[in-house]
């Protein structure tokens, strides 16, 4: 990776996270609270739901975390023109980040499963959020063990 590659990396995660924090605190819980007044049936799944997904976009937040800090890896080996390679520092950062994005992904399975099973509410919405999550959560679990792998140098 290129310095220039770093710092696009760098204001992208910036982005995603300044986005991530103005949704989890000032977009959804409005979302929630116009909900709850206009179908009265289903505000009671107002706070419930709402916890749900502060913690998910929480979740969220800590793997921009992790990728922040393994571009930071990076870039120091970028800088000191090193040999690129997985440290255990980086390791445990792409740990942290698989673990955040399961965790993201699973809660949102949840709600949709409760939604579209238990509450009979969202339609053929919640199944497409229920297969959603669940790819996001086997994606994440084959592309970490695709970066754990150890490589083969080449002849």
């Amino acid at each position: 990776m290129t310095g220039q590659q770093v710092a696009f990396g760098r204001v992208l995660i910036g982005a995603l996270a300044a986005g991530s924090l103005l949704a989890q605190f000032v977009l959804v819980p409005q979302v929630a609270s116009d909900a709850a007044e206009r179908y009265p049936e289903v505000a009671h799944l107002e706070i419930p739901y709402l916890t749900a997904v502060v913690a998910a976009l929480g979740f969220f937040e800590v793997a921009l975390l992790a990728a922040w800090r393994l571009l930071a890896v990076t870039n120091s080996a970028v800088a000191g023109k090193e040999r690129l390679g997985l440290t255990g520092g980086s390791k445990r950062w792409i740990d942290v980040m698989t673990a955040s994005l399961c965790s993201t992904a699973l809660i949102f399975a949840g709600i949709c499963v409760h939604a579209g099973s238990v509450e009979n509410i969202g339609g053929p919405a919640m199944l497409f959020g229920l297969l959603a999550s669940l790819s996001l959560t086997v994606a994440v679990v084959v592309l970490r063990s695709k970066v754990s792998a150890p490589q083969i140098p080449a002849p």
